[in-house]
């Protein structure tokens, strides 16, 4: 392979050269060195398409879920614990994104991939015959393990496959893919709900997980050769920090429990939340101290943590997961409960939201490419994306389409300016070998916001709700009868039947819904702002990472017609 090896347009790297590296070459740069894989353009064409393909099957799982709570609830009887679907698969993919990096250095990536695939198509064929809640909540914990791995190893295989004047380009055409899934993918669930049966949706992922994992085990290249010769398959397993990997499942796990459980399934001060956050903190330092001590290939090598701007934007992922999670979530419940759409017209309606996230997610990642800095983009994604929340606020139970229509665009267009460049931002603040482990880093980060996101938002919207059904239960003269009124606090996630009621009655259950939505808006402005403030410490000194070669502003902007003509 001609170009195999190729850093940029200056400086080659063949399979020779790979060879003389020095032999006190510490093992994480050797292993990370044997990634690179530049290809020519016809098998980076057929990569980037089959890394692509698979990044929408996985944010498809993840986001059809939402538009389909209702129903799925409903079905499996499980109205007062369906938000659990969201959690657990938030909580398995935050818990296994620690290994996902590291175990894509020394097993290969394309093993990693073909694991997270096959995973993904198992537990999706398993929920599409499920009997109870339960059942439902398990394998969707499998099946966000899956698709986690499907985020982390695509984006990295691809920082692999690129040069660095390509990272911006190549990374926002993926972003792109994101917002793609994220905008047919609900629109889809919400077909079969309204004409077959939610569990068909899927059952029609495992055979597209089968044909990805077809295309990948037979087209894509992988690395076992260069791999072998830094380590033979015991040394594998030996290097594995299998302490980093019990203690952080251990610690994730016992924290994100409380938090998503606290408050609905059990009080706050009950003695089991309080030992659940005890137990897990104590294993999150043991953890760190692991981290700081043991492990020649840590899991999350605290190195990381020294360079400041780095820290921030990690920092930034937390706030935007808690943010974009938490919206995602519980804007199908705008749609439904308070404004009485049909889930298709739902669907639908988040197609202002996720189309111009594909837009700017392309747009950022040229400008990116051409600039060859990312600073820009992130203060434009965050304000916009701090002016669509407060834009939020103007929400109420009579908005015209064109009034959120708007706000989802803006907001659209700050997520999509967000999501893929920060990644971009996190590989350009680290070194080259830490490129795996630095993506699985910032995907655990932002998943653990995403988690602690939907609970408080849960917590927030199950807390503003019950009180106002209380206070209405009080009230003598209310209009609303206690059965009533019971039913809608033991179905606060169910899509409540309204066919009975009069108008008056209506618009007071419909104001109960807008007023704890409000309250989950208000929380989503200061994390946002707390994102654009992060951003002021952030020092951009270019895309390529801080042990690459750089390529000068001058230089690419030489190269814009090329691209553009690309």
């Amino acid at each position: 392979m001609e170009q195999e090896g190729k850093l940029d347009d200056k400086t080659v790297v063949n399979d020779a050269d790979l060879e003389k590296l020095p032999q006190d070459q510490n093992l994480a740069d050797r292993l990370g060195d044997a990634h690179v894989n530049i290809l020519p353009l016809k098998k980076l064409l057929i990569s980037f398409a089959a890394m692509a393909t698979a990044l929408f099957i996985a944010f498809a799982d993840q986001t059809s879920v939402t538009i389909g709570l209702a129903s799925i609830a409903k079905d499996l009887h499980a109205e007062t614990t369906i938000n659990w679907a969201g959690t657990a698969s938030l909580l398995a993919n935050t818990v296994c994104q620690v290994l996902f990096g590291r175990f894509a250095d020394i097993f290969g990536r394309k093993n990693m991939l073909l694991g997270s695939l096959a995973l993904l198509g198992i537990a999706n064929l398993g929920c599409g015959f499920v009997k109870t809640g339960v059942q439902y909540y398990i394998l969707r914990a499998f099946s966000g393990i899956g698709a986690g791995g499907i985020q982390s190893i695509s984006m990295t295989i691809v920082s692999d496959i690129v040069t660095l004047k390509q990272r911006g380009k190549f990374q926002g055409i993926l972003g792109s893919t994101i917002g793609i899934s994220n905008a047919f993918s609900p629109l889809i669930m919400a077909g079969f709900i309204e004409h077959s049966t939610w569990r068909n949706f899927y059952r029609l992922t495992p055979p597209l997980c089968a044909i990805i994992f077809i295309t990948v085990y037979f087209l894509i290249e992988d690395r076992k050769k260069e791999l072998n010769q830094i380590l033979t398959m015991r040394q594998k397993f030996k290097k594995i920090d299998y302490l980093g990997v019990v203690m952080s499942s251990a610690a994730l796990t016992l924290l994100l429990i409380p938090i998503s459980g606290g408050g609905s399934t059990y009080s706050w001060n009950s003695k089991i939340i309080i030992i659940f956050f005890c137990l897990g903190g104590v294993s999150l330092i043991t953890f760190l101290f692991i981290e700081w001590k043991i492990p020649e290939l840590p899991m999350i090598p605290l190195r990381l943590f020294k360079t400041p701007s780095l820290s921030f934007l990690l920092l930034t992922n937390f706030f935007f997961g808690m943010t974009y999670y938490g919206f995602i979530y519980y804007t199908p419940y705008y749609y439904q409960l308070v404004r009485g759409f049909s889930i298709i017209r739902s669907a639908i309606l988040m197609f202002p939201l996720v189309l111009p996230m594909a837009v700017s997610s392309i747009l950022a990642g040229a400008y990116m490419s051409w600039c060859g800095h990312y600073i820009v983009v992130i203060y434009a994604g965050f304000s916009l994306w701090l002016l669509g929340n407060c834009l939020l606020l103007t929400w109420n139970e009579n908005s015209s389409i064109a009034d959120i229509t708007i706000v989802l665009i803006i907001m659209g267009f700050g997520v999509g300016s967000v999501f893929q460049p920060s990644m971009v931002a996190c590989q350009a603040q680290s070194r080259k070998a830490d490129r795996a482990v630095v993506i699985s880093t910032r995907n655990v980060i932002r998943s653990f916001g995403g988690a602690v996101g939907i609970a408080i938002c849960s917590l927030i919207m199950t807390n503003t709700l019950i009180k106002q059904v209380d206070n209405e239960l009080q009230n003598e003269n209310s209009i609303l009868s206690k059965n009533f009124l019971n039913y809608i606090k033991q179905n606060i996630y169910s899509r409540a039947d309204l066919s009975n009621l009069n108008q008056q009655q209506l618009k007071l259950i419909r104001s109960m819904y807008m007023k704890s939505l409000r309250n989950v808006y208000y929380l989503l402005i200061p994390l946002i702002a707390i994102c654009l403030l992060a951003c002021i410490p952030i020092k951009d000194k270019g895309m390529s990472c801080i042990d690459e070669i750089s390529v000068t502003e001058d230089e690419n902007r030489s190269k814009w017609k090329n691209f553009i003509l690309k």
